[in-house]
């Protein structure tokens, strides 16, 4: 082998190959993204997390570590493994949780099954989490703020559009007196007296 060819390897040696670039552009990616995200095994511990979700994580906003690194979801007031949801995970199967935070603001986690592939069925290797923010309908923010039920809440919407009771009745598939009853409790529930106020809260609200 001639020196110019000695030469000719070694300098493609020298450079990065494309793994190790793609390698590179997808850590540079996973600091900048802003929307947290972990990478963790089937049993839970976290192998990576960009600098949104550790933010998460010491601030325990829905997310906490143990002492062996493994990963706990804040789910209705306690903290749940995050092996817990392994068996719902397998086939490559995503599935979504709304998140526990200190925020104000309503969150959800989706987590996705990443298989070593092997060609086993079922058997995965790693969980993609990655956390985002819910953007809520007018119906579901009246459910939220006021505590209305789904049926208030759909009344409301009605009324919003500025559907008469009588109208917003018939679609509802119910009598005028149970809708007037829903009324009554909707003025209880937003502090307002009149239809009118409880439009303008409403619109107000949205």
């Amino acid at each position: 082998m001639t020196t110019a060819t000695h030469a000719s390897h070694a300098s493609l040696n020298s450079h990065p190959s494309r793994a190790q670039r793609l390698a590179a552009l997808g850590h540079c990616l996973l600091e900048r993204l802003e929307t947290p995200l972990l990478l963790a095994d089937h049993q839970g511990t976290v192998l990576e997390a960009n600098p949104a979700a550790t933010r998460r994580i010491e601030r325990r906003e829905g997310l906490w570590l143990d002492a062996a690194g493994r990963l706990a979801l804040r789910q209705a007031g306690r903290w749940v493994p995050l092996s817990y949801w392994q068996a719902n995970l397998q086939g490559g199967q995503e599935l979504s949780l709304p998140l526990e935070g200190d925020g104000n603001t309503p969150m959800q986690v989706t987590l996705r099954a990443m298989s070593h592939g092997d060609g086993i069925p079922g058997n995965f290797g790693w969980i993609v989490l990655t956390i985002e923010r819910i953007t809520l309908t007018r119906v579901d923010a009246m459910r939220k703020r006021f505590r209305f039920t789904r049926t208030q809440a759909r009344l409301a919407e009605m009324l919003c559009e500025g559907m008469r009771p009588t109208v917003a009745a018939e679609k509802l598939g119910v009598k005028i007196s149970t809708v007037r009853t829903h009324v009554g409790e909707m003025y209880l529930k937003t502090g307002t007296h009149t239809q009118a106020q409880l439009v303008a809260l409403l619109h107000q609200g949205h």
